[in-house]
């Protein structure tokens, strides 16, 4: 699955095609995992594992109707993450992040696994049971022939549309606001920049210059920083060489590169090598504007318990 053009692959496939690519990884990194990942973990190591599912993860789409920005990813996902639960080979608990595999996911063999027969067709039938119960009682029918613009609710939807706003208004930041807002991160990081940052932007790839002091063992170290504000292209190989580079120029101790996009394997391979590269993408950013509030304002809500909407 690697190495081949990647571009608008998902769209190429219908609806049912674009949830059936993503079964066979997610069982994968969860049975490489050990038996249980967060959700978040799940969508990282299946773009990790597949450039197609990296870029289709990523891409945001605008509605028709309202002009809004959604990923048609967010809806396949889940319908997925569903259909593995409904035929036995997860389970999950509802508003709670972690999947895990049950022993019948675990004991997949998938090189000869078929999704459409040991899943989809399955799963068809307990839509096809639940239609006809939901028809009776006037709910309702959750189906995948609904348009994606207005899909359904899931546990996540509100944490995903948030996702998508805040990935939207990072994408439509000035290359110059990118870098004051990932310099904004890594300061609640516990990076201290110098002016020396300032001064050696766009000069062999490095927008900024700083330190980092580990409050556990007193350890300070050099940091140099690049950002990336990419709506479309991934980060590449030489890409990261070119910081590579630069890193060594400023004699650092690591590097981050930080971008809006995503990292091409090659990119991420190079970055293991040499001095050390933390990579943050797109999806990095995120969680991490998340758990340092970055920008944003938290706020609390409540969900009625199954208590509430059970006969």
């Amino acid at each position: 699955m690697r190495g081949v053009n990647v571009n608008m692959f998902y769209d190429d496939l219908n609806t049912e095609e674009q949830v059936s690519y993503l079964i066979k990884p997610i069982l994968q990194v969860l049975q490489e995992a050990g038996g249980q990942l967060e959700r978040s973990e799940i969508r990282d190591r299946i773009s990790e594992l597949d450039e197609h599912i990296a870029e289709f993860e990523q891409k945001l789409y605008t509605s028709n109707k309202t002009g809004n920005h959604y990923k048609k990813f967010d809806f396949k996902f889940n319908f997925a993450i569903k259909e593995l639960s409904y035929v036995g080979l997860i389970s999950y608990v509802k508003f709670n992040p972690k999947i895990t595999l049950t022993q019948d996911g675990a004991n997949v063999d998938l090189t000869d696994f078929d999704v459409k027969t040991e899943v989809r067709d399955k799963a068809r039938s307990y839509w096809e049971e639940h239609s006809t119960k939901n028809k009776s009682k006037n709910k309702p029918v959750e189906t995948l022939e609904v348009e994606d613009e207005e899909n359904e609710s899931t546990d996540d939807e509100l944490l995903d549309d948030f996702k998508v706003k805040l990935q939207s208004a990072i994408a439509n930041m000035s290359p110059a606001k990118f870098e004051q807002f990932s310099r904004a991160l890594l300061t609640k990081m516990g990076v201290e920049f110098t002016n020396k940052g300032v001064q050696v932007s766009n000069d062999g790839g490095i927008d900024g210059y700083g330190y980092h002091v580990d409050a556990d063992d007193f350890r300070t170290t050099r940091v140099v920083i690049q950002c990336k504000r990419f709506n479309s292209n991934p980060v590449s190989e030489p890409d990261i060489n070119q910081f590579l580079g630069a890193m060594n120029k400023y004699q650092a101790d690591y590097g981050v590169f930080i971008t809006n996009s995503r990292f091409t394997n090659k990119a991420r391979e190079a970055a293991r090598e040499g001095t050390p590269i933390t990579l943050i993408d797109g999806n990095d950013l995120i969680r991490l504007v998340i758990k340092y509030e970055l920008y944003i304002t938290p706020v609390t809500t409540y969900v009625l318990d199954g208590f509430y909407t059970e006969d």
